[in-house]
């Protein structure tokens, strides 16, 4: 349940100056967004003196690289960086009047509360890279905050820039986390242990492409349920058998086979030795 909590001196109406903390991909992309949106950054800090540097030439704004030296003046502050070090470059930096926010689908809501007066979560639920840019408008930003006024000067924000904004706690935060690890990161390393059967064959990774493709986009459709297909959902103890004959000589990828055809049999009422 959120409060109201009278904050002094703080009249703002919505957010317009933006510090970023962390030069990574989170950051370079989320800046970005703000940039082309028209919210002013004011500084990019970090350890980093070359990455703080290119960031904040891109954004026009100050380089910082010194935590101590952030400016105290600005709307929001937003610790873009490794879940392991949130708390220790809070603590390196000055009592600030704005939100201070991080961007962790993990780390809990309080982290920043014993640093700050005003903390909150901004979490952009995506997979960042330097290469590609995302088009925030799909992309759902996950807010909390404990205090009603800024929970809403958050909601603004995210507003700006995505249609799909959701105020929620940390428990389901960490779920959602917890299942995005699933779709993405899991997801990608079953594509880098197809590439290395396929590697090993001289076949590249390029003819699975379409089929990458279109079973991301049937998902988007589907539910899970109606779109596994498969010898496993079928039931086809033959090319199962197969299978991991052909996955022998790795250990890894049989047992890894093994337990997901055995998790796609149980679901589908049926047995791996059926």
């Amino acid at each position: 349940m959120y409060f109201r909590a009278k904050i002094v001196g703080v009249h703002i109406s919505k957010i317009t100056n933006v510090i970023l903390i962390g030069t990574g991909r989170v950051s370079w992309n989320l800046g970005n967004a703000l940039k082309d949106k028209g919210i002013n950054i004011l500084e990019v800090a970090g350890r980093s003196f070359e990455k703080v540097n290119q960031l904040s030439e891109k954004f026009q704004s100050k380089a910082v690289t010194d935590f101590n030296q952030i400016n105290p003046n600005a709307d929001l502050y937003i610790l873009a960086v490794s879940d392991d070090v949130i708390e220790e470059v809070a603590s390196q930096m000055p009592f600030v009047k704005g939100i201070v926010v991080h961007t962790s689908g993990m780390k809990d809501s309080l982290v920043l509360s014993k640093f700050f007066a005003r903390t909150g979560i901004f979490y952009p639920l995506q997979t960042f890279s330097f290469e590609r840019q995302p088009d925030f408008i799909s992309i759902p930003i996950f807010i909390q905050s404990n205090v009603v006024d800024d929970l809403d000067l958050l909601r603004r924000l995210a507003k700006i820039l995505s249609t799909s904004v959701v105020a929620i706690d940390d428990h389901q935060r960490q779920q959602l986390h917890l299942a995005a690890v699933f779709v993405n990161n899991f997801a990608n390393a079953l594509y880098l242990m197809a590439d290395q059967i396929l590697t090993k064959e001289g076949l590249s990774i390029d003819f699975l492409k379409p089929l990458m493709i279109e079973t991301a986009m049937k998902a988007t459709y589907l539910s899970p349920e109606q779109a596994q297909t498969g010898p496993a959902r079928r039931n086809d103890q033959g090319t199962i058998a197969k299978h991991l004959e052909l996955l022998k000589a790795s250990p890894e990828l049989h047992e890894i086979y093994k337990n997901f055809s055995a998790y796609i049999l149980t679901k589908y009422n049926r047995n791996l030795h059926e």
